[in-house]
């Protein structure tokens, strides 16, 4: 039997990525480890269920099945929530991105521990439509303000779609939004509907949605209350991700992606993730004088490591422990890190030049051409057959790195203290002990950071802290450090009193 609609409200625009895109599909993989979905059309899409089940992670009102329906043995109701299939426009083109897993013996490739995937690049844009049925006795303003909250929270793009979203993947930001409402339950209502004669209701629902904003921790709402960071940063020197195919006449690229605008510098969420990891893995083994899984054979068993499975995440079933017992399941981040993006757009000649001889190639403002020996330890010459060649960039200026922690100021006890471990590593970020990218170890990743801006969950506080000579200025928060402080302390006696 059909149910009862008396008003419908519909939201409509265009989601444009801020960061590179996977939604998989079921596609054999031939091409990549990881492909795109893909409609009956052949188009990249975002499947309806995706979109929905993103949102609706974003959503703890206690009626929450009530209104996105449930299945639960017999009993069931369906969603009063459409999200329908968001199809990609303008035939983007596919990215393969590649990752791999740093061996914490030697700091290379781990074995095994390498993927790729393919992405839809920065830019790319999705038809978006949701629709929100009423029941005849449910309260319209309460659907108004729910639906007002989830317009905010996708026009700032807190809600995160696919896979990898803590790693620099899945940012989306809903533009040229429209609402509409349509009453079924009046003779007028029906006959505007006929006539094509709507108002837009956008600026209603983001009064309600703001009216609402005390409630939303008990009424629902979207989860908009991550800490972000903003770190603002500059390289020393030729600082980039290096490509994963070699040039015809150069060996190293510098990895470049679209940005919408063009094809520009990029450095992968997940790289500049896995550097800090590698750092905050450094610290807890030391605090703990505990290197013995550094030594493993297996990848996953070298990055178990306590507390920055919790901060960083995990894949692997068993690290993290639920009422005493090990849990058959990985562990969802608490960091989210955004891929970051140099400012400037290449130029056609730029990237050009990437495959011309020696003898063609020109140096440019933001790119030149270094070649490289290695000596002979007998003659003290060069070696032979060992000379190699690069594109590196030159200095210049990229986006602000972007930060989330999940479950805002660590007000929950099991995150005080991994959100002490990620200000420990910032501090390091800061003095310079961690470098980004390719050859780290070899005169590339080197930076400088200029100021850390903090914005705390709760209200609209916010909080810029100057870095000069690499120390942070925390005076303005220094009875906040002082609750990490005693929250890492007394994490390490804990943690000591298990051993």
């Amino acid at each position: 039997m059909a149910r009862t609609i008396s008003h419908t409200l519909l939201l409509t625009g265009v989601l444009v990525a801020e960061t590179p895109l996977h939604v998989g599909g079921a596609d054999s993989g031939h091409e990549s480890d990881l492909p795109l979905a893909v409609d009956g059309h052949g188009r990249f899409y975002l499947p309806g269920s995706s979109l929905a089940g993103a949102i609706r992670a974003c959503e703890r009102a206690s009626d929450g099945n009530s209104i996105w329906g449930y299945a639960q043995g017999d009993q069931g109701a369906a969603s009063y929530l459409l999200v329908d299939d968001a199809p990609a426009l303008d035939a983007p083109l596919a990215e393969l991105w590649h990752g791999i897993g740093i061996d914490r013996r030697h700091g290379g490739a781990a074995r095994r521990a390498k993927f790729d995937r393919q992405v839809l690049p920065r830019g790319t844009r999705f038809d978006f439509r949701l629709i929100r049925e009423l029941a005849l006795d449910s309260g319209l303003e309460a659907a108004q303000a729910q639906m007002g909250r989830i317009v905010l929270a996708l026009e700032v793009g807190e809600i995160a779609f696919g896979a990898g979203s803590t790693r620099g993947y899945g940012r989306l930001v809903l533009h040229s939004a429209r609402a509409s409402e349509t009453r079924w339950n009046t003779r007028s209502g029906m006959l505007d509907w006929l006539n094509g004669e709507s108002t837009d209701a956008l600026a209603a629902w983001r009064a309600k949605a703001g009216k609402d904003a005390g409630r939303q921790s008990r009424a629902g709402g979207p989860l908009v209350d991550h800490l972000r960071i903003t770190i603002e940063w500059r390289p020393r020197g030729p600082l980039m991700s290096k490509a994963a195919r070699d040039g015809l006449a150069v060996d190293s690229l510098p990895f470049v992606s679209q940005t919408g605008t063009g094809l520009a510098l990029t450095l992968p969420g997940s790289g500049i993730k896995g550097a800090l990891r590698s750092h905050a893995e450094r610290i807890v083994r030391t605090v703990l004088c505990d290197d013995l899984n550094a030594a493993a054979e297996q990848h996953f068993d070298q990055v178990a490591v306590d507390l920055v499975g919790e901060l960083f995440g995990s894949a692997r079933p068993g690290d993290a422990a639920v009422a005493g017992d090990k849990q058959p399941w990985g562990v969802r981040a608490l960091l989210s890190v955004d891929t970051c993006y140099a400012c400037e757009a290449l130029d056609a000649g730029e990237l050009a030049g990437f495959d011309q001889p020696r003898e063609n190639w020109r140096d440019s403002q933001r790119l030149a051409r270094a070649d490289h020996v290695a000596i002979d330890r007998w003659t003290g010459g060069a070696a032979e057959s060992l000379l190699y060649s690069g594109v590196e960039p030159r200095p210049q200026a990229w986006q602000p790195i972007r930060l989330r922690f999940r479950g805002g100021q660590g007000g929950q006890a099991g995150n005080t203290a991994a959100l002490a471990l990620l200000w420990l590593t910032l501090r390091d970020f800061c003095a310079g002990r961690i470098a980004l990218g390719f050859g780290a170890n070899r005169g590339y990743g080197d930076l400088a950071v200029s100021r850390l801006t903090i914005d705390w969950p709760e209200g609209d506080k916010q909080q810029v802290l100057p870095v000069k000579e690499g120390v942070i200025d925390e005076t303005n928060i220094a009875e906040w450090v002082k609750k990490m402080k005693r929250a890492w302390q007394e994490w390490q006696e804990a943690r000591e009193g298990t051993r």
